[in-house]
């Protein structure tokens, strides 16, 4: 039984590592997207974007994700201008909308849209820094992230 349980661990974690790969590469096109579940409580989290290159310093991307959890649905789409200031960092700006669906009830009547300013840093072609101020439009809406002004810093490594 426990050696059942390993190799569909191993399995699995193999599948989990393959998925964070990036989907497509084509010309001005990239496309990257992973999702995972967790067994243990139920819940499945999956995230995507496209960017298209407009010229070498210039770029628009289309983020999204969307995450289930116990109480609720989340789904997030953000539409953001990069430009590269030198070749490993980055500003950005643009708008993001948000969407909580809760299980066994109504979602929230306001959908939070935001307005995100920024700055990352690429290491290398794996690694990812990003520091965002996501300033809410929507002060009287709720849901998961939808306070008047956030600031996050985030990372992302590709293996």
């Amino acid at each position: 039984m426990i050696r059942t349980q390993i190799t569909f661990l191993v399995l699995l974690a193999t599948f989990v590592i393959s998925g964070q790969e990036s989907v497509e590469n084509i010309a001005s096109w990239k496309y990257d997207g992973f999702s995972y579940a967790d067994f243990g409580t139920g819940e499945a989290h999956s995230y995507f974007s496209m960017t298209y290159k407009i010229n070498p310093q210039l770029y628009v991307e289309l983020r999204g994700f969307y995450d289930t959890y116990r109480t609720s649905n989340v789904f997030d789409l953000s539409y953001r201008m990069k430009w590269y200031a030198g070749k490993k960092m980055y500003l950005f700006s643009g708008i993001g909308v948000q969407k909580e669906q809760r299980i066994g009830g109504q979602g929230i009547s306001i959908m939070p849209t935001r307005m995100l300013n920024g700055f990352g840093y690429e290491p290398n072609k794996n690694m990812r820094i990003e520091a965002v101020h996501d300033l809410n439009f929507n002060t009287k809406s709720g849901g998961l992230n939808a306070t008047p002004s956030l600031f996050t810093l985030s990372g992302k490594y590709r293996f």
